[in-house]
């Protein structure tokens, strides 16, 4: 039996050896702090060279909640800093990797849900509680790529290629 790719037009996208990683401090998080991660995320959109070379890169972690049980996008203290960030900087379909668990974990801090726990090997799943908002959700991000695409003039190829990848993460995972 042959082994199907999951996710083949994720693998479309460029520089997949080299991923940017963010940190966001729980010390920025529990101050309702964003400047310092807009500050690193703004460079990203001024230019077009630079939405170039950063698309498809990036990805993100929450630092100093090793200790909480609680999954990223049950504690919500990270859901409303990240909520807020996101107003600021709401073109993660542009920038996020494609072929991690980036993408659902920007939509799992976006949008309602809750985790559950599988019982016999410990596996961990996610549950949307109102695709409505999940689609809205999922239509908002689209629109400010595109806001981006446009303002800075990149390539509708880049565009089309970006809605698919992003269209087929979304179909394979809620199948």
């Amino acid at each position: 039996m042959a082994y199907k790719i999951r996710y083949p037009l994720a693998r479309l996208s460029p520089a997949k050896q080299e991923l940017i990683v963010v940190e966001f401090a729980r010390r920025h998080v529990e101050a309702r702090n964003i400047q310092p991660m807009l500050e690193i995320l703004s460079d990203m959109v001024n230019t077009k060279e630079m939405a170039e070379r950063f698309e498809g890169r990036l990805t993100f972690f929450f630092s100093g909640w090793d200790e909480d049980p609680r999954e990223t996008a049950e504690i919500p203290e990270i859901r409303t800093w990240f909520g807020n960030l996101n107003e600021e900087f709401p073109y993660w379909f542009h920038f996020i990797e494609k072929e991690g668990e980036t993408l659902f974990h920007v939509l799992r801090l976006l949008c309602d849900g809750e985790y559950f726990r599988g019982v016999e090997d410990g596996m961990v799943g996610w549950g949307f509680d109102d695709m409505g908002q999940f689609s809205t959700k999922v239509m908002q991000l689209f629109g400010h790529m595109n806001e981006l695409h446009d303002r800075l003039g990149l390539p509708e190829e880049m565009n089309m290629r970006i809605s698919q990848e992003i269209s087929q993460l979304i179909e394979c995972t809620l199948q």
